[in-house]
């Protein structure tokens, strides 16, 4: 009766051990995936007010477009374009938005790689400005507003609009995947007007860089 009694004893410590480690675990998970799932909902929230912002509220436009007399939606007001860049040059730099992937867009700040912490969207600082010579660079989160930039291919459009409302739109003539340390896209140019997109893939682990490349292949006029 004693052996029994004490290998019941040993039983249910080696179950409350296991149980405790199993405390452990999950609060150990919690604890790495819950920080950057909150970044991702931070950036989230900054990409839809820097978005809005640009837009108007709601969606809401402020410039008259010339020449076009009938009003978007049926809403019975004048035809207009949005407003662009009336924030800081800094934090609403430019617009890029995906023709082929209807509803992808984002306003890019411009500054240095670590801006990604807050937005979702970067236009490199020191790289050309959008329709500038050389290679503009944008780099981009995929989560949470970005995750279908893994079906852009070569012919697909990128647009990007500058603060004055004028558009650039670049055709990608090239996508590949590499490992970070393997991206060489990044280098300046003195030729050529070229858009360099960088983003991360697999979604969630983002172990790699998908590489856009495109080319400028039209320009439009800026509204007045």
């Amino acid at each position: 009766m004693a052996v029994q009694l004490a290998g019941g004893r040993g039983r249910r410590r080696l179950a409350a051990a296991l149980a405790g480690l199993g405390v452990i675990l999950v609060l150990v998970g919690i604890g790495v995936l819950v920080p950057p799932l909150l970044g991702v909902l931070h950036r989230g929230g900054n990409d839809h007010q820097l978005l809005q912002r640009w837009l108007g509220s709601n969606g809401a436009l402020t410039k008259v477009i010339p020449g076009q007399t009938e009003s978007p939606l049926n809403s019975g007001s004048a035809a207009t374009a949005p407003a662009c860049g009336s924030g800081s040059p800094t934090t609403e730099y430019a617009l890029v938005s995906f023709p082929s992937l209807p509803g992808i867009e984002g306003v890019a700040g411009n500054g240095s790689w670590a801006m990604l912490t807050q937005r979702s969207v970067v236009h490199y600082q020191g790289s050309p400005a959008p329709g500038g010579v050389g290679n503009m660079l944008i780099a981009l989160h995929r989560e949470p507003n970005f995750e279908p930039l893994n079906k852009i291919r070569p012919g697909d459009q990128i647009v990007v609009t500058a603060r004055n409302c004028q558009q650039y739109t670049y055709t990608v003539t090239r996508t590949w995947v590499e490992w970070p340390n393997q991206v060489t896209q990044l280098d300046s140019m003195t030729s050529g007007h070229y858009l360099t997109v960088i983003t991360c893939t697999p979604l969630w682990i983002d172990t790699q860089r998908i590489v856009i490349r495109a080319t400028l292949t039209a320009t439009s006029p800026t509204a007045s």
